[in-house]
């Protein structure tokens, strides 16, 4: 698989897209998704299925806040491109509340805001990763409307201190009143703000454990936060359905003193 194609992100478009990948593959392969607190859109030529469903995905589709684990798996000479949007920009491209693709994948041309125009097509004609790309980056650049730069702010400074971050001084920072933070942070993210504090901090915490940089979980618990070890392995569960240990054995991530 091929995540890495040299793709330049337009300057336009550096405010709304975080990264982006590709993959291309002979074999049948199954991606583990869990919350990272990013959204995006994906293009894919494989006839994508979501988890144990057989839902198939659309072709074109976007997607919202993840907070269920979930598995895409891709069927055999798949071809998939993906652009990862920032947690805040949702609304400033598609025009809807990030709520209402909350743990969804919507076919893209259902979205009311997106212009008439046969993307599908486009996509397909053209065999070229780099074109592909350039065809996507075209069609955002034309239902771009500005970021809102409190909720850039606030998700920002959340995942820089990975979760641990004070919530009533981002309130005073934005003058903003709590009740009216926190709805307009779920119109443009699509969680709670405290929902998202929890998802920068688990994302530390599994990148912590799958970089092998702990003797045992409580080195990683106490690292990021979290209350004791049992609290870390609490909402390590949550996101992932299963728990550190689990998750070490299934991706051979050893170590012999791991309790």
């Amino acid at each position: 698989m091929d995540f890495s194609p040299p793709i330049q992100i337009p300057p336009p478009l550096q405010p709304y897209i975080s990264r982006v990948w590709y993959a291309e593959g002979a074999a049948e392969n199954a991606f583990p998704i869990f919350a990272d607190g990013r959204t995006g859109l994906i293009f894919q030529q494989s006839g994508m299925i979501l988890g144990n469903t057989q839902k198939v995905l659309s072709q074109s589709f976007v997607f919202g806040q993840t907070l269920d684990p979930i598995i895409l798996h891709t069927n055999p000479n798949c071809r998939v491109l993906g652009l990862i949007f920032h947690p805040h920009v949702l609304p400033s491209i598609f025009r809807l509340h990030a709520k209402e693709l909350t743990d969804e994948c919507v076919d893209i041309s259902l979205l009311p805001a997106v212009p008439r125009v046969s993307l599908n097509e486009q996509l397909w004609n053209t065999v070229s990763p780099q074109r592909q790309f350039e065809i996507l980056f075209s069609y955002l650049e034309k239902m771009i409307t500005p970021v809102d730069p409190g909720m850039e702010y606030a998700t920002n400074l959340i995942l820089t201190a990975k979760g641990k971050t004070s919530l009533k001084d981002l309130h005073y920072h934005l003058n903003l009143t709590e009740r009216t933070f926190e709805r307009r942070f779920e119109q443009y993210v699509g969680i709670s703000a405290r929902l998202f504090s929890n998802i920068a901090q688990f994302q530390s915490a599994i990148s912590m454990l799958d970089r092998g940089q702990f003797s045992k979980l409580s080195d990683i618990a106490y690292a990021n936060g979290y209350a004791d070890q049992s609290h870390f392995i609490r909402w390590f569960k949550k996101f992932t359905g299963v728990t550190p240990l689990e998750h070490c054995r299934n991706h051979s991530i050893l170590k012999t003193d791991i309790v």
